[in-house]
């Protein structure tokens, strides 16, 4: 008897979810540098801000601090009042412990001291709620604070073959591009630019611009 085996390749049924976990996270700024424009600019940029508008005894979170990349520059530059938020254990457990107070949480901790700055980072785009996320941060922001927020905010076809440039001119691959795009599916929710600014001023920051851009990125400054 002879026996034909078919195989069949369920690709998109079969290709695992994008997780923050112990693999990525040794070398997640590395990563990052390769899948996210002005990376390194976009965290100093942060840090000035800190600097400028509140000094180092500020309460700052960097909520989704990842691997703690953020928190290291900050204590580096002096400031002491600094917590860490991430749900991801295998990126709390490559944070730099003695520098921060970290939450692991899907939810902003409660209880919380109000903050001076709160820095959420290329975060939110991975919340389903954003709205209920943004109004809890808004809640916990002093009344003179500031909000810091980076998201990828378009999926514009001309943004996202320069994006695709960008991301090949740093040594990433066709393939791994198109496959880390099917992992992200129903794990990153991506809004325009305009619904950006429409919901935060609807939540309740007064003041939003853009400060900086590049590509499928903006960041955004948000005070009350």
């Amino acid at each position: 008897m002879h026996l034909t085996i078919k195989i069949i390749l369920l690709e998109d049924i079969t290709m695992s979810k994008w997780k923050f976990d112990s693999k990525l996270a040794p070398n997640f700024v590395d990563h990052a540098r390769k899948h996210i424009p002005d990376y390194d600019k976009v965290i100093d940029i942060s840090i000035e801000l800190c600097e400028d508008l509140y000094g180092q005894y500020s309460n700052i979170i960097d909520v989704g601090c990842a691997s703690g990349e953020t928190l290291k520059r900050l204590n580096k530059r002096g400031f002491t009042n600094i917590y860490g938020l991430d749900n991801s254990q295998a990126m709390i457990d490559v944070c730099p412990k003695d520098i921060a107070t970290y939450f692991l949480s899907d939810t902003y901790p409660v209880g919380l001291a109000t903050m001076d700055v709160i820095i959420c980072n290329w975060t939110l785009h991975f919340i389903k709620n954003k709205v209920a996320y943004l109004q809890s941060i808004k809640e916990n922001l002093h009344n003179k604070g500031t909000f810091i927020l980076s998201e990828k905010t378009t999926l514009d076809p001309l943004m996202i073959e320069k994006y695709h440039e960008f991301k090949i001119q740093k040594g990433v691959s066709k393939e791994e591009i198109k496959e880390k795009e099917k992992q992200l599916l129903d794990v990153m929710y991506i809004d325009d630019i305009e619904w950006y600014l429409s919901t935060l001023k609807e939540v309740g920051f007064s003041k939003v611009n853009v400060i900086n851009a590049h590509y499928c990125f903006n960041t955004f400054i948000c005070r009350l």
